[in-house]
């Protein structure tokens, strides 16, 4: 449950953020809110459905228990199909990020940003073949330096905030943001 929790959630704030603002701007806390409603209403259905039937399968096993074969077998395609996805979409990014750093700055654009994804996956794929202890233990590193990570973020976004109260004026040509009229919302929609 940690895995489908964390993978989904631990790796999509970091390019789902940018997304969901660009298109919320100002409503951008109430969809993360919402969001993180409809996750917690999730994660209490697995764990109601885990508690009932204790096997392995996940929704592919809940949807055969509660529906037939058939619906079980496109629920766990359809699982696959999200690991599948969230995999992809976060070893795309992870060479983005990198480039960040001095020296990587060809990483944020093409192809070296696929051929960087196309590594990450690589070795992700040689580390699962390797072995479970070596992926915990990878796993474990990765979600420490995870929380790490977005605790300096909100750190950072406090600071900001903070600061808030001292900037008179938005700066030139921008603004500050605030919430979406109602053709952007329409537009959203399509």
């Amino acid at each position: 449950m940690f895995a489908t929790a964390y993978g989904n959630v631990g790796s999509s704030i970091y390019y789902a953020l940018g997304l969901v603002a660009a298109h919320a701007l100002g409503l951008t806390p109430l969809v993360f809110l919402f969001a993180g409603g409809l996750f917690a209403l999730t994660a209490k259905t697995y764990a109601e459905g885990a508690s009932m039937f204790p096997e392995a399968g996940g929704s592919s096993s809940f949807a055969r228990h509660a529906f037939d074969d058939v619906v079980s077998f496109f629920a766990g395609w359809a699982l696959s199909l999200d690991y599948i996805l969230t995999i992809a979409i976060s070893a795309f990014f992870v060479p983005h990020y990198l480039s960040a750093f001095p020296g990587l700055g060809a990483l944020k654009h093409n192809p070296d940003d696929i051929f960087g994804g196309l590594v990450v996956v690589v070795m992700l794929a040689w580390l699962n073949i390797r072995g479970l202890g070596e992926s915990a233990k990878l796993n474990l590193v990765l979600a420490v330096l995870d929380l790490c990570t977005q605790m300096l973020l909100v750190a950072v976004g406090a600071a900001r905030i903070a600061r808030l109260g001292e900037m008179q004026a938005p700066p030139a040509g921008g603004h500050h943001g605030g919430a979406p009229r109602s053709y952007q919302i329409r537009l959203s929609q399509d």
